[in-house]
């Protein structure tokens, strides 16, 4: 089945397509000349499920996205402690490339700006390392990142050094204050050589699901970094990672996200994924303009903010059920759009059977807006496919049951059926509480009352066997017995899970209406048509005759 993840990603990238605004970096030539029309976008989840659509595969130098990763390698070789000897973790205020350091400490105010960059860069493979040895170590840590081998654009590297004026004057004010030990210049050209590392949108969506993953490669498995590392960085680029603007991006966004003057963007969701925009033109403030709202788009549309209500994982799919020519898929907790994603994606790894398919959302708590959209789109391709589908929603979960082309789910319903009579509802609760009489003579009181709260009971006759607790009790009003599901033979497997319910009405002149529903019993069951026989007759042929007697226990 064909996720529809790829086309959620097409319809951000063409929300921003025609936007021609902001302008190339031209201060470095190799980025003067970009192609300033190229888009791309690409999302790697925890999971290793990666998607890119747009220009994915094209090459460009990550710059200062670099930051955070070389930050990371700085936490992993030295920890926490030491690392921040030489650079703080607060947010500046001031321009990225600022020559200033803390009045106080001496130090760069974060490892996002500049100065912060230039001393973590130094930390790198030891204080004694050679500006190549510190270069192949950190190429080699990103291309674990990556999962590929990346290699250095010396046309960058040495278009930048040519006009690095002003990191030269952040380099020497760092070595008036030791903050750094090597010469000023191979201290630059080291950290000019990070900057000129050649990525991928596919590339940087895959680093940044490593952080996201606490220092995990997604899709090779390899722990890259500790969670330590992952945590640390995370927190840094949410506080810092979009420089003086980074307040402001996480009230609007909510994406912890660092920006690179050739035109790519990453965020992280931590635990669910890794993001990367590439669009060459520039704001004011030196961030891709697309980008920017690429990123706008994914918080809003489909629901990606860190501060969101409704961000966390769930588990997702509770089973997959084949039953003769149906597949029941029940889903369980909040979907937002990281849980439906992996829903699809697990799907695809299941054999649907048969010429149905049931969507049980009945232990669902809620959709969010893009975990809703992304569940129907992709149950309608399996439509498409040559299923019928439907959805089995007793809380109405789910707001609306339309698929994106017009059409709709059929809803199934509970099986239910209702009878009045002119008893009080008192002696109507009265009667039902004797299951033995009106039920099945073999049933038993395990534990407390079949009338209260948290009492148990079951039937064991030569058909069936069934255990069931009492999951609401309001004598007089409603009662609700549920089936539990045990591993005992002669268990009806439909049942299990499902819940007898007994909802009591006065219909005036003394007399009650009695609405019964079995819940989970809904049409696409295996013998509903049997069991809806059953508990029709079961009702009117001996619960009623019981309550007009009037006979209580």
């Amino acid at each position: 089945m064909p996720t529809p993840v790829p086309e959620y990603l097409e319809k951000i990238l063409d929300l921003v397509r025609d936007d021609d605004s902001g302008e190339v970096a031209d201060y470095i030539d190799v980025l003067k000349d970009a192609d300033p029309d190229k888009l791309g976008l690409a999302l790697c989840t925890t999971s290793g499920h990666l998607y890119a659509v747009g220009d994915d595969d094209y090459e460009f130098s990550i710059q200062s996205i670099s930051k955070p990763f070389v930050y990371a390698l700085a936490l992993e070789e030295l920890g926490p402690d030491e690392v921040h000897k030489v650079v703080g973790v607060e947010p500046s205020g001031d321009a990225y490339n600022a020559i200033s350091l803390d009045d106080t400490t001496n130090r760069p105010s974060n490892p996002m700006i500049n100065a912060g960059a230039i001393a973590v860069n130094q930390l790198i493979n030891g204080a004694d390392s050679s500006v190549e040895e510190r270069v192949e170590k950190i190429r080699a840590f990103f291309s674990s990142l990556a999962g590929r081998e990346l290699r250095i654009d010396t046309r960058v590297v040495d278009t930048e050094l040519a006009t690095a004026h002003r990191n030269l004057g952040i380099a020497h004010l760092l070595s008036e204050f030791d903050m750094v030990q090597d010469q000023a210049h191979d201290a630059v050209n080291s950290y000019t050589q990070q900057c000129a590392i050649l990525v991928t949108v596919r590339d940087l969506a895959v680093m940044a699901a490593t952080l996201a993953n606490g220092g995990v490669q997604p899709i090779t498995g390899e722990r890259v970094m500790s969670a330590t590392a992952s945590r640390v960085t995370q927190a840094v680029m949410s506080s810092a990672g979009m420089y003086d603007g980074s307040g402001r991006w996480m009230v609007d966004v909510g994406i912890p996200a660092k920006s690179g003057v050739a035109g790519g963007l990453i965020g992280t969701m931590p635990g669910q994924m890794g993001i990367a925009s590439l669009s060459p033109r520039l704001n004011e403030q030196g961030n891709s303009v697309r980008g920017v709202r690429i990123f706008r788009e994914l918080s809003s549309m489909l629901g990606l903010n860190l501060m969101s209500s409704d961000y966390y994982t769930a588990p997702g799919i509770r089973s997959v059920d084949r039953r003769e020519d149906t597949t029941v898929v029940q889903l369980q907790g909040m979907i937002n759009f990281p849980a439906a994603e992996k829903i699809l994606h697990d799907l695809d790894d299941y054999r649907l059977v048969g010429s149905h398919l049931v969507l049980d959302v009945r232990n669902v708590t809620s959709f969010n807006k893009a975990g809703r959209l992304l569940i129907k789109e992709g149950i309608r391709k399996i439509r498409d496919t040559g299923f019928n589908v439907s959805i089995y929603d007793p809380d109405s979960a789910m707001p609306d049951y339309e698929f994106s082309d017009g059409t709709r789910f059929e809803a199934l319903k509970d099986f239910s059926t209702s009878f009045t009579i002119d008893v009080p509802r008192d002696e109507v609760y009265s009667a039902i509480c004797q299951p033995q009489r009106w039920w099945d003579d073999s049933i038993e009181t395990t534990g407390g009352s079949v009338g209260e709260k948290g009492g148990e009971f079951r039937f064991d006759n030569d058909s069936t066997y069934a255990e069931l607790t009492v999951a609401e009790a309001d004598e007089g009003d409603r009662l609700v017995w549920r089936v539990e599901p045990t591993d005992r033979g002669g268990e009806d497997k439909e049942w299990g899970n499902t819940d007898i319910i007994f909802d009591l009405e006065d219909a005036g002149d003394g007399s009650t209406r009695v609405n019964f529903t079995h819940r989970g019993m809904h049409q696409r069951e295996h013998n509903y048509a049997d069991i809806a026989e059953e508990w029709k007759k079961r009702l009117t042929e001996r619960l009623e005759p019981l309550i007009r007697k009037g006979q209580n226990i």
